[in-house]
């Protein structure tokens, strides 16, 4: 029987080769899709017959895919995983950076081909707005598959803490987790083991992990600095107006925008 540390070190190991190969995936089907619509289609009146640098129609519509899957496949693989996205806005400034960049590395690519006969600024602005329109099927697909929502972190009825580079874990029973209080980067975990209450220190933005625990309704927010595992709740107390919660004799703080979820 596998030790519970070597289990949730393989399990980790599966959930990144996931993402990056479903990364990988939107690389390759973006790459495809710029392809078929160039060749198959001519799409945004591409020649068809040989280039100044006298390339066929065929070489520079993979040269167009191919450019199209490398740096999707370079920036949602390696490079995003190292940033921390807090809300949907820099998700979305995200992939119009991506887009943008895209614009520009085909525009240069398209100048190669014509022996930059074409640098100009009309060219450009064609471009620019020829290749987010070419990705927006893939884009859209791609996006409306990652939104399905899935557990994340969790291993049937067990939690899985990890800090932002991943080197530092905490697997616990769900049961077990009582609350977790953040500091400026870190958060603090509270948890019972053996009928003691004990901690654990890990680097993450309290908004991260507010996400990954989203599979778990019991998890909620009660404060921008706690989220508290209502499971666990000991007591509810009113006192002068502000609200507490009582959980391992411990009153954590409840802010008046969460009251309505601990106040029925």
């Amino acid at each position: 029987m596998k030790r519970p540390y070597q289990q949730t070190v393989k399990n980790t190991l599966k959930k990144v080769i996931h993402i990056r190969f479903f990364s990988m995936f939107f690389g390759l089907i973006s790459g495809f899709s710029v392809f078929y619509f160039l060749y198959f289609f001519a799409a945004f009146g591409i020649q068809q017959g040989l280039s100044y640098s006298g390339h066929s129609h065929l070489f520079r519509s993979i040269s167009f895919g191919v450019l199209t899957f490398l740096y999707l496949a370079v920036f949602e693989t390696w490079v995003k995983p190292k940033l921390t996205f807090t809300n949907y806005r820099y998700l979305i400034l995200w992939y119009v950076g991506l887009l943008c960049l895209g614009s520009n590395l085909i525009f240069i690519l398209f100048n190669f081909f014509w022996n930059w006969q074409e640098w100009n600024l009309s060219a450009y602005l064609l471009i620019l707005k020829e290749f987010p329109l070419m990705m927006l099927l893939p884009l859209s697909f791609y996006l409306a598959i990652k939104a399905i929502p899935k557990p994340k972190n969790l291993e049937g009825d067990y939690l899985l803490f990890l800090s932002e580079n991943g080197k530092d874990q905490l697997k616990i029973k769900l049961q077990d987790f009582l609350y977790a209080n953040s500091s400026e980067n870190y958060i603090t975990i509270f948890y019972a083991s053996n009928t003691e209450g004990k901690q654990h220190l890990i680097r993450k933005p309290l908004k991260v992990l507010e996400q990954e625990l989203k599979p778990y309704p019991g998890i909620q927010r009660s404060h921008r600095s706690y989220l508290v595992n209502r499971l666990n709740i000991e007591a509810i107390k009113q006192y002068k107006g502000k609200v507490y919660v009582e959980i391992n004799k411990n009153s954590i703080p409840v802010s008046k925008r969460f009251q309505e979820y601990f106040l029925d």
